[in-house]
């Protein structure tokens, strides 16, 4: 069995990385300390989830902007310039896959399993769709559509999970917040993602004034409801996309 101090050593291990900008130490200290398969604190899953966003980040990044050159190549005609793009795109698509494998695993295995509290199993079943959703957004035809699938089932599985939580809780607004733009980004679902932020910032009227959450958590809560909010005034300003009913969702991805 793990020991406190242990854990209190990998996790000062982890935010000395981060703090030095060492990210891929801090995924290290991190790992090792998931790997314990103990219920982490709050502390301890920001820093595991703040280790591999760290190391993600940057990868979608640059696959975002090889996709904008080989797209503006692809106008020009320039097939070389295209191959070139593109192979350097599967480097990135290589490494962006081993990061989002490595994260499945240690929630799959090593949290997932072993997690009784709520916000826990909420936050890390949206971690797994984000990290799916990651995927979706730079692979192609089957891969792209597994992708899609897994990530979707994950992120409506944290909303279930999250029917317990109270409204302006920060973790189940994050995991609404993520699957409705899942929804509007990926699967072209735009009335569907916004019916998601509609329904979650409904949901907290009357409970804002209430403030029944401590500070930090009330400060975190109303940040990601103004994203969502953001969001909404956004896409209601944008042209629909496509089909958006269920039908075409479940007939697209096979779900």
């Amino acid at each position: 069995m793990a020991s406190s101090a242990e854990r209190h050593d990998l996790l000062f291990a982890a935010k000395l990385a981060e703090q030095a900008k060492r990210y891929d130490e801090m995924g290290d200290a991190m790992k090792k300390l998931v790997r314990m398969k103990v219920e982490l604190s709050p502390e301890e899953r920001s820093a595991f989830s703040m280790a591999y966003k760290k190391a993600i980040e940057p990868l979608r990044s640059s696959w975002g902007i090889l996709q904008q050159g080989k797209s503006n190549e692809e106008i020009n005609g320039a097939k070389q310039k295209v191959i070139r793009i593109r192979e350097f795109q599967e480097k990135i698509e290589s490494d962006l896959s081993s990061i989002c494998d490595e994260v499945m695993s240690l929630l799959d295995k090593h949290l997932l399993p072993f997690t009784t509290n709520d916000e826990n199993r909420v936050f890390y079943l949206k971690m797994k769709g984000d990290y799916y959703r990651y995927m979706a957004e730079c692979k192609t035809e089957s891969e792209k559509k597994k992708a899609i699938s897994n990530s979707l089932k994950a992120y409506q599985t944290a909303i279930v999970e999250a029917e317990g939580l109270p409204p302006l809780n920060p973790i189940m607004l994050g995991s609404n917040l993520n699957y409705s733009v899942f929804l509007y980004d990926i699967v072209k679902a735009r009335r569907r993602a916004m019916a998601v932020a509609r329904r979650t910032v409904d949901a907290t009227v009357g409970e804002i004034e209430s403030k029944r959450l401590n500070k930090e958590m009330y400060e975190d809560s109303m940040t990601i409801l103004d994203l969502i909010k953001d969001n909404l005034a956004r896409w209601a300003a944008d042209v629909p996309l496509g089909s958006d009913d269920l039908f075409f969702v479940l007939r697209r991805f096979s779900l």
